[in-house]
């Protein structure tokens, strides 16, 4: 595609995207005076994240914000990275996604950890930008590459390393593909920025990133962060991962970001949300995460759930492919094409699309589109780290590898 083209798409894309939030949210937040007692407590518990509009939204579907809004409190304010280098990470991020939303709520932050009128321009034009440290440029092409690829580069992933302990290289990744699920759910819903804050995404810079898909991976090499062998678990991990006392090895996710366990005891109510809480069904939510495994190049997610697809969700060979195909490769049922479509949008664009959310919602309730926006962006956030670690293939994947095609 001609730059010239690429830029006629973006502006029609924006255009469509100012259309559509003018016309509203597509869900409402829940208004204070209509909150129920528990709705009540979350939006107090979480009134320090200092973004009401978007908990609120979240309001609609209690048990989504009680297992998501812990983790973006702890990317957005209390990890390991540095401020000034968690607010390059976030407002990069916001730039990528074409956040306003984001960009707007955390400029104030930015700010106050030293970032200047001159560098917040300086983050929409990314890492190539003139006047950038070198560790700062790192950072920016480091979100660049996890929004474009889902993976860090070696170049990166070492010049990081001379500076980052493994909790804090963790914490890079999180940021970075948390905050990315939230903007895509922001966009999605057509979220409005509360009044009194007057910062939006810098214009007249065009939106280009400083990465190219890769789709290398560190499959078959040793990882860049190795799991955490059984004579080093504590007894509180012993207990998660070996409660029998059976010597059975636990899986390499779970003891790869155990590493980090601040990160850890929050990230993982998410994920069993998505796995275990939603309001989706098996097949559903399984032909989510397969496809946005496909979309990352994640291959231990796909393993891993296209197992549980075929086994709990039924899927035949045929649904399998389709996945793999995507949504214009014809034939299945509207609203798992539906789903699928918006998994492509959001990995895409940040934002499921006027036409696609007009056909999730007629087979979908509140809750269960809010599950679909986490789901996507949960497993996108996931697979960013697992790429990024290294994290290698249990013994119980080698049947539910990638396809040729993918591979």
């Amino acid at each position: 595609m001609s730059m010239r083209l690429a830029s006629i798409v973006l502006v029609a894309t924006l255009i469509a995207q100012a259309l559509s939030h003018a016309a509203g949210p597509r869900i409402a937040p829940v208004p204070e005076n209509q909150q129920s007692a528990e709705q009540k407590a979350l939006a107090e518990r979480f009134a320090s994240s200092t973004i009401p509009n978007a908990v609120a939204t979240y309001l609609n579907h209690p048990l989504l914000a009680e297992h998501i809004l812990p983790f973006e409190h702890y990317v957005s304010s209390d990890s390991g990275l540095p401020p000034r280098d968690r607010s390059l990470l976030i407002l990069r991020t916001a730039w990528l996604t074409r956040s306003d939303y984001l960009w707007a709520h955390r400029v104030s932050a930015a700010r106050q950890a030293g970032v200047t009128t001159d560098e917040l321009r300086r983050i929409a034009e990314g890492p190539g930008a003139n006047r950038w440290d070198g560790f700062d440029a790192t950072l920016l092409r480091a979100a660049d590459e996890l929004h474009v690829d889902s993976f860090v580069s070696d170049a990166t992933w070492q010049a990081l390393s001379k500076r980052y302990n493994t909790n804090q290289l963790v914490d890079l990744v999180d940021t970075v593909g948390t905050l990315t699920m939230h903007a895509g759910a922001f966009n999605s819903l057509g979220l409005e920025i509360e009044p009194g804050l007057p910062q939006r995404l810098p214009t007249g810079v065009p939106h280009t990133a400083a990465a190219t898909r890769t789709n290398v991976r560190l499959l078959g090499r040793e990882p860049r962060i190795p799991p955490l062998e059984p004579g080093d678990w504590t007894p509180e991990q012993r207990k998660r991962f070996d409660p029998n006392g059976t010597g059975q090895r636990a899986a390499n996710v779970f003891v790869t970001f155990v590493r980090n366990p601040p990160a850890d005891r929050l990230r993982g109510p998410i994920n069993q949300h998505i796995l275990n809480s939603t309001t989706l069904s098996v097949r559903q939510r399984e032909t989510l995460l397969m496809r946005i495994g496909v979309l990352c190049r994640s291959e231990y997610e796909w393993a891993a759930h296209s197992r549980l697809g075929r086994r709990a969700g039924m899927m035949t060979d045929a649904d399998v492919e389709r996945i793999v195909a995507g949504p214009e490769s014809g034939g299945g049922d509207p609203l798992e094409v539906a789903l699928i479509r918006a998994t492509d949008e959001l990995y895409r664009d940040d934002r499921v699309s006027d036409e696609t959310w007009a056909t999730l919602a007629k087979g979908l309730d509140t809750k269960q589109l809010l599950d679909v926006l986490i789901a996507v962006g949960g497993y996108r956030a996931t697979s960013m780290a697992i790429n990024s670690a290294g994290v290698q293939l249990d013994a119980n994947m080698a049947d539910f590898r990638f396809p040729a095609s993918l591979r």
